[in-house]
């Protein structure tokens, strides 16, 4: 009998304090369906169409290990101007179903190749076939597109800071 008592005390005791331990331990909520349901994939076809550049910034590149130096940050600054006024000249990027794309200039008909090549489609993103591998990417049903570079042309390029911010207008 004692042996019971003794074991019932320990049982007693470890519950307890179990009990007290997990009253400390923040709940772990269900993800809601609608939250869920709102994390977007885009397809091909969310990307075709004709898209105005709305806006531009400059951040350090994702792999950077190192935080950025003030010098950096000003070249890349000064770097994202230069680029934006050179996106600026164009009227409108298109992109079509058919895996190409076209940087339209004012005044030039639909079908003049300015500034034009191809495009790929791969896990959720569009990819400009350039040297610099610019990254579209929509994060929103219906939503802007975001342009990041993925790959530096060469040790001074700056093209990894670059983001442009591109809403449809078509």
């Amino acid at each position: 009998m004692e042996n019971r008592t003794g074991l019932l005390r320990i049982v007693s005791f470890f519950l307890a304090f179990g009990i007290a331990v997990m009253a400390d331990v923040p709940g772990v909520a269900p993800v809601q369906k609608a939250q869920a349901e709102a994390e977007y994939f885009p397809t091909q076809q969310d990307f075709v169409g004709k898209w105005k550049l709305t806006g531009a910034t400059s951040r350090p590149p994702r792999d950077m290990k190192t935080e950025p130096t003030a010098q950096q940050e000003t070249d890349a600054t000064l770097f994202q101007e230069t680029v934006t006024t050179f996106y600026s000249a164009f009227d409108y990027l298109e992109i079509t179903a058919d895996g190409r794309y076209n940087f339209h200039q004012a005044g030039d008909p639909p079908s003049a190749c300015v500034w034009c090549g191809t495009w790929s489609f791969n896990k959720s993103s569009l990819w400009l076939k350039l040297d610099t591998a610019p990254r579209l990417d929509i994060y929103a049903k219906d939503g802007d597109m975001q342009m990041t570079y993925t790959a530096e042309p060469d040790k001074k390029s700056r093209y990894k800071w670059l983001v442009f911010g591109w809403t449809k207008i078509e």
